[in-house]
């Protein structure tokens, strides 16, 4: 989803849009294709829930283990 406006950023900042689309691949297992429209630049991540969780696999990192790692950074 990308929110569309046609107010300027004010001087001294700028807009910086992120796209992400997810999908199932199977069981728990997700991935999403994300990037920054402006560098023409996509990535691909896969996660997975451990098998503490009916049909997870531990195949990749979990959605959260992406988010705090996010926030680290």
């Amino acid at each position: 989803m990308v929110a569309s406006t046609d107010e300027k950023p004010a001087a001294g900042y700028r807009d910086i849009v992120v796209v992400a689309e997810a999908s199932s691949i199977e069981k728990w297992r997700k991935q999403v294709i994300a990037g920054q429209p402006e560098t023409g630049r996509s990535y691909a991540l896969i996660s997975d829930e451990g098998n503490y969780m009916p049909g997870g696999e531990g195949t990749a990192p979990t959605p959260l283990t992406y988010f705090v790692s996010g926030m680290a950074l």
